[in-house]
Parts: structure tokens; sequence; C-alpha cells
């Protein structure tokens, strides 16, 4: 297994073939009787065409965004549904990403963090407490990396935790920790160029 630091990244091959399917799992432990109420955090996967503008790129197909929205979609799968209190024993939120299944123009996929009704209620990652990213390989269950993701900007309210990138036919997956102060899980598909 390789422990993944700020900026790391890990490649997605086995015996030096590319994988088909990973599962990644987020953890995290919310704050206790601070007076703000439960935080309810989501994990978003965002599939990217890097050739189509922005600073990550444009939304590849609408219909393969995975959210709370749209739990499952024709490439990726929310496994565990949406964890609304962060207190689960094992991970909090499990995202299934099929490699193969993703859109052809698709070459980057932007794994979105973000707390709900975060503005509101004056919520912020810098009081959640060991936020964990863990990769598998989905096919046999085994663990490939893990990453303990850094501290964010002071008021972030949406990360940019993780992304996949693929180069030639193999992915990989880089630990980012990027914070954003102030957003929410809207404004990061306006971001990725989504239009209503």
């Amino acid at each position: 297994m390789l422990p993944m630091q700020k900026g790391g990244r890990l490649p997605l091959t086995k015996n030096s073939a590319p994988l088909r399917e990973i599962r990644l799992e987020l953890s995290w432990t919310p704050p206790q009787n601070n007076g703000k109420g439960a935080y309810d955090l989501d994990t978003s996967a965002f599939p990217l065409d890097s050739k189509a503008g922005g600073a990550m790129g444009a939304i590849a197909a609408v219909e393969h965004i995975c959210y709370w929205g749209q739990q499952k979609t024709p490439s990726m799968e929310h496994l565990l549904g949406d964890s609304r209190t962060g207190d689960a024993e094992g991970p909090d939120e499990a995202i299934l990403i099929r490699l193969h299944a993703l859109p052809r123009n698709c070459d980057v996929v932007a794994l979105v963090g973000s707390i709900d009704k975060a503005l509101a209620r004056g919520q912020t990652f810098n009081e959640v407490a060991d936020a964990t990213m863990r990769i598998f390989n989905h096919e046999n269950d085994e663990l490939l990396g893990q990453a303990k993701l850094a501290e964010l900007d002071a008021g972030s309210t949406g990360c940019l935790f993780a992304s996949l990138r693929k180069q030639g036919e193999v992915w990989s997956v880089e630990n980012v920790s990027q914070g954003y102060p102030g957003k929410e899980l809207p404004d990061f598909f306006h971001l990725f160029g989504y239009q209503e």
C-alpha cells in the first residue's frame, strides 16, 4: 500500500496492466457538540474533458456525474448512499468508478467534497477531523493507497480532494487537497462549465 502525501500520485495499475474498476472510500470524524448541528459531507465525482476549457476542463457528460442527486451513473456509483453524519464505523461514503466505462472524451475525474448547507450553518472543513481517502482495486478488494487529506484553506466549505488523470491507457490518482472557501456543491457544477 502506498501512502499519498499532498501532491502525491499513484498509478492505477496491477502488474503494469491498467485497472478497470477502483473504489474510493472517504471517512471523517465530525465535530461534536459545537452547536452547529450535524456535518453532512458529500462526495461527488465529475468526469471532465481537459481539452474543453477551464482550469481542469469541462464536464464530459452530465449523465455520468456521480453525486447525492444522481447516485448511479453508467460509469460510477455511490455504494453506501449519502452519509449525513460521518459517524459510521467504516467508510462514510464510497464511490465505485468503472474506468473502462467513462465517456471516451473524459481524461480527468474531479473528486469533490462539500458540506451540505455549510454557509447557512457556519460549517467548514477546518472543523472536520481525520478526513481520509482510501483507494481500492474493486475487482479484488486490494488496498492500493491511502491519503490523509491535508489541512485546507481557512473557511473552506468545498474541496477538490483528489483527481484522476488519464495518460495513454493508464489512469493515476493524485491527492490534491485544495480548499474552496465559500463554495458549495452547485458552485462546482458551474466551475466545470455546467450550463442549466
